[in-house]
């Protein structure tokens, strides 16, 4: 790998799940995913007919906390 590859990955963006069990039928899912960079998350989220709708927070957490307005969730961090 370049040295300098090594230095932009440092910042590169971390990849997250929202898992939640919105039926509460005990068959949790990804409601939410995203990928978060320094000051902000870009978070893609289903909704309930269907569609999906993009929203920014300011961090996996923030887009987290939203989610548990609904319904209990938690973050899924994927592997590097």
């Amino acid at each position: 790998m370049i040295e300098t590859d090594e230095l932009l990955l440092h910042d590169a963006p971390r990849l997250f799940g929202i898992v939640a069990d919105p039926e509460d039928d005990g068959h949790p899912a990804v409601v939410a995913w995203g990928h978060e960079l320094p000051g902000h998350a870009v978070t893609t989220w289903y909704l309930a007919d269907g569609r999906t709708e993009v929203a920014v927070f300011a961090s996996a957490e923030e887009a987290l906390e939203a989610a548990e307005v609904l319904y209990p969730a938690r973050l899924l961090w994927a592997r590097k």
